[in-house]
């Protein structure tokens, strides 16, 4: 197989691999590549198809996914001759610990197809952007979301890498002028604060993630509300880290603002709005009659940091009993039929497809993350497995999708193929299972202080190993669970010595590590 002409390319390819030992050292090269690129995380569970997932075929596919974007795909092909922004900026979590120089330089390019106004081109060309010289998009082409990604993958390349000084790199706006790193987050957090609706929470503008909920230019999301959240929240750390006490007094203000105005009109009662409309209606209210509960709200108040109590509980309760099935949490319940498409384009699907109450596996990681910082554990796990695609090698006729790749959704309870699966390989559910699944249910999360040690296990997992490759350096963790708790560490002890607490400073580690963890309260 190759790209170019028989008589030409393929003639001279003939030429250079006829000798079976030239082709079989090609195979071993080729071999080490992939394996060299794999063993960034090594996982040895009582889940064998767990293993499977997370040491061979969800980096493989993070890696597919990030090569190729969206332009591979059958579903995408001609709309997109680009890097779609927030699709991108969030497949790079998928690759960080595994190819970190390529996924900054990745990064950086993203990061210059930011506006001035701080808001993003829905669409970064990577062999014809030029920064500083682009055409700022519409008013009414904005995207809500777009830039607030910004604020997982950006610190997650820090923390994975300890590359603190990435914050203070100078780098251009697409329009015009520059900024620092930290610069082009403030801004990403200015775009939201400066377009708010009549509830003090941002606008939904041209889409807000889910681009079927019609909220209007100035309609308010509670989803993206959580996520601007999130990003206070984290600029407000960073600041705090970088020592920039100015910066993080003005998050924290901010902060405190957003926080009044999610208290005062997101709350439904049992659960989050999922947002307003221009005209003050409301979607994902009890109130409704169709989608009266959508996931992201309840997923992104518990990892935006807002629950962390007993109304967290409640919220993941209602979240499980109301739109969990045995192939995974479905979008949003009830499913859409009469309400108008212009109010809701989902309603042009299907009940049970896509955005009209399926399984969207880009949501699954983030209830998984939610459930492990609550620290259930059996829980977070069990959602994880519903939708993980090894668990279906024996029920192929149902998932009709390779037992090996992630999906971007499975019809739901209200379709009558309820479990099938559609559109494998390029979907952001990739990244955000590998990220949710290593760094909460197994719990290796790196930091900038260092790699954190925090699983969030079912109790029956009694041992654990992992092998981890932290900033040029090997930690082989065996986990012990004697007493079958899901989550809590005893102790812990690298190369015979006790670390205190569950983060393990860079500077204490050798070439090679052996970490002893042993769980329990």
């Amino acid at each position: 197989m190759g790209i170019g002409q028989a008589e030409v390319e393929g003639r001279a390819a003939v030429g250079e691999f006829c000798d079976p030992g030239v082709a079989r050292l090609e195979l071993d090269n080729l071999k080490e590549h992939w394996h060299s690129l794999l063993k960034s995380v090594r996982v040895e569970t009582p889940d064998p198809e767990f293993n499977s997932m997370m040491n061979t075929w969800s980096p493989y596919n993070c890696l597919i996914t990030y090569a190729w974007s969206r332009a591979a795909s059958i579903v995408y092909a001609g709309e997109r001759d680009g890097l779609g922004y927030r699709d991108t900026v969030q497949d790079i979590l998928g690759v960080l610990s595994i190819i970190a120089d390529d996924a900054k330089e990745r990064l950086e390019l993203m990061i210059t197809g930011q506006v001035s106004s701080g808001g993003a081109m829905p669409v970064v060309k990577q062999y014809g952007h030029n920064p500083g010289h682009e055409k700022s998009p519409a008013e009414s082409e904005y995207r809500s979301d777009d830039t607030l990604w910004l604020f997982n993958t950006i610190p997650s390349y820090v923390n994975e890498t300890g590359d603190v000084w990435f914050y203070n790199e100078i780098l251009p706006y697409a329009d015009s002028g520059e900024s620092t790193v930290l610069g082009h987050m403030r801004r990403a957090i200015e775009f939201s604060l400066t377009r708010t609706g009549s509830h003090g929470l941002p606008c939904g503008l041209a889409a807000d993630w889910n681009d079927c909920v019609q909220l209007g230019q100035k309609g308010e999301s509670v989803f993206v509300a959580f996520q601007l959240r999130y990003a206070l929240k984290a600029y407000s750390e960073i600041c705090a880290f970088l020592g920039r006490e100015e910066e993080q007094r003005w998050a924290a203000g901010e902060l405190e603002t957003l926080d009044l105005n999610i208290a005062a009109h997101a709350w439904d009662g049992e659960w989050f709005l999922r947002g307003y409309r221009e005209d003050g209606s409301t979607f994902g209210s009890k109130k409704n009659e169709e989608g009266q509960i959508f996931l992201n709200p309840q997923t992104w108040a518990v990892m935006s940091g807002y629950l962390s109590n007993e109304v967290a509980e409640q919220v993941m309760e209602n979240v499980i009993g109301m739109l969990r099935t045995r192939y995974g949490l479905i979008i949003c319940a009830p499913s859409f039929e009469k309400t108008d498409i212009s109010v809701m384009k989902a309603a042009l699907f299907n009940k049970g497809m896509k955005e009209n109450g399926s399984v969207f596996c880009h949501t699954q990681g983030w209830a998984v993350i939610a459930e492990a910082m609550l620290g259930h554990g059996k829980s977070a796990y069990e959602l994880f497995r519903a939708y993980m695609p090894a668990a279906y090698n024996d029920k192929a006729e149902v998932r009709e999708i390779e037992p090996y790749v992630y999906c971007q959704s499975t019809h739901g309870p209200d379709s009558p193929r309820f479990g099938a699966s559609r559109i494998p390989w390029l979907s952001g559910s990739a990244a955000w299972s590998y990220f949710a699944a290593t760094q909460y249910i197994l719990g290796i999360r790196p930091e900038c202080g260092g790699l954190r040690v925090d699983p969030c296990i079912p109790p029956d997992w009694k041992s654990l190993s992992v092998e981890r490759r932290f900033r040029r350096k090997v930690l082989k963790i065996e986990i012990m669970n004697p007493d079958g708790v899901e989550r809590g560490i005893r102790e812990i002890t690298m190369n015979g010595r006790k670390v205190a607490g569950n983060l393990i400073s860079p500077d204490k580690m050798a070439d090679v590590n052996v970490v002893n963890v042993v769980m329990g309260k």
